[in-house]
């Protein structure tokens, strides 16, 4: 009996020692999280300092805040295809030169290229990988050819100024629009002399040239 509680005196003891040892270990101090950087505010929106009708006192014009279909739909615009090109740049100058010896005769390239294929694609019923070919050669006639109609009708510039987060001025630059149009007839007649130009290999191409004669009729309309 007396060694029994001499046994459980020690235990007694050890554990007291011990539990008062682990007890006055600090534990480890969490790091704190990173705090987060602020998001700075967005910076204020642009400025229109001037714009093409600003010495005269003038307003923006109505066609600016138009798109092309929205004015194709107009009664002055009726027998005509829309072009409205948007650039940006440095210099007001260097927009209007690139967009009048460059970027204007390849939109209206764009735009037909896009027109004859869709064309070409609803009449090919299914065997556009039998026309891919000719649809590209009429394509490529058709879009390659000169239009005299092809009239820039107005253009505006507007000049923007942008700011940083803190409001201070970051930049300028100018915003200029071109409107131009394009006779709708002068694009039929184009499209038809290169239908009649390009000849087909094949019957499926055969068909498709028909088709596609037949989809525009007398006119080269949507």
């Amino acid at each position: 009996m007396k060694k029994i509680l001499s046994v459980l005196t020690v235990l007694v003891l050890l554990w007291a020692m011990f539990g008062c040892v682990s007890s006055d270990v600090e534990e480890p101090t969490p790091k704190p999280e990173p705090t987060a950087k602020p998001t700075p505010p967005p910076p204020p929106p642009p400025q229109i300092i001037e714009h093409r009708n600003t010495d005269f006192g003038g307003g923006i014009p109505d066609w600016v805040e138009k798109t092309a279909i929205e004015l194709e739909k107009l009664p002055e615009y009726e027998n005509f295809y829309v072009l409205i090109e948007d650039h940006t740049g440095q210099s007001r100058e260097g927009v209007e030169m690139w967009a009048k010896k460059f970027s204007a005769m390849s939109a209206l390239a764009a735009m037909i290229q896009n027109k004859v294929r869709d064309k070409f694609v609803g009449a090919a019923a299914g065997d556009k990988d039998f026309i891919e070919t000719y649809m590209e050669e009429v394509v490529k006639s058709v879009s390659e050819g000169e239009f005299a109609g092809f009239r820039e009708q107005d253009k505006f510039w507007v000049r923007k100024r942008y700011f940083d987060s803190d409001g201070n001025v970051d930049h300028e630059e100018f915003r200029y629009l071109f409107l131009l149009t394009v006779p709708k007839k002068e694009i039929s007649d184009a499209v038809k002399r290169a239908l009649n130009g390009v000849k087909p290999e094949t019957e499926e191409e055969k068909s498709a040239k028909d088709r596609v004669m037949e989809a525009w009729g007398d006119g080269f309309e949507d």
